[in-house]
């Protein structure tokens, strides 16, 4: 009587145990579809964009460049407010991303008495003078003011830059102005915006200040310009 006793509580018991063994196996086997059907197949002709720790896609591409030799005087010409790549107005952030950092320099001038920041751009890295001076303006938005050319081996679509002289720029440009500039005697022409600094080391100095158009030489040599 007893052995059939512990037979039958030794059966229920297993009977007991069986259905909970089947109730884990089923929920590991749901949990497994789970996953699979969340796991995201990727094509093979599509790549994944990773996110790196703040947000940013890391396979972003970088801010285009223009290439090293960006600021090599052959690539750029000089234009109505405009100078190769860099554009009178346009944003002084928008012009750094477009040269190479090693070509920019960042300095800082005096203006009317007042401190400003300006840009000096070199041809390359070979290069230890730079050839561009640009200069910026800030309300509040940094933007690009005014471009000083420096170096002769930028030009106009003309061949006309520093070494040119004032007969060959009234040749091709109007000249609404010559007489005295902020540093230099100079020549503007308003519809190029376009400003020639003048040479006049040849004239007597009691004649300068009374430089204009029509006593000027016309050998008298550029020797910077400026876009406007």
């Amino acid at each position: 009587m007893k052995i059939n006793l512990f037979l039958l509580v030794l059966s229920l018991t297993l009977l007991n145990c069986q259905p909970k063994k089947s109730e884990e196996q089923t929920t590991s086997t749901a949990a497994i579809a789970a996953d699979s059907a969340n796991s995201e197949v990727v094509p093979p002709d599509r790549t994944v964009t990773r996110l790196d720790s703040v947000g940013e896609a890391a396979s972003s591409p970088a801010p285009n460049l223009v290439s090293e030799n960006a600021g090599s005087a052959n690539n750029w010409q000089i234009t109505r407010r405009q100078i190769g790549p860099i554009r009178i107005g346009m944003p002084v952030n928008e012009m750094r991303k477009t040269i190479p950092t090693q070509l920019v320099k960042e300095v800082a001038i005096t203006r009317e008495g007042r401190g400003y920041h300006a840009y000096e751009i070199r041809h390359s890295e070979k290069n230890t003078q730079a050839g561009l001076r640009v200069e910026e303006t800030c309300e509040p938005t940094c933007k690009v003011w005014r471009v000083l050319v420096q170096d002769p081996a930028y030009k106009t679509k003309e061949g006309l830059g520093i070494g040119s002289t004032l007969g060959e720029v009234k040749k091709h440009y109007k000249i609404t102005y010559l007489g005295a500039g902020e540093t230099e005697i100079v020549a503007v022409s308003d519809e190029a915006k376009l400003t020639f600094m003048l040479n006049v080391s040849k004239v007597p100095p009691k004649q300068v200040p009374h430089l204009n158009l029509k006593n000027t030489p016309d050998n008298t040599p550029i020797i910077g310009m400026l876009l406007l």
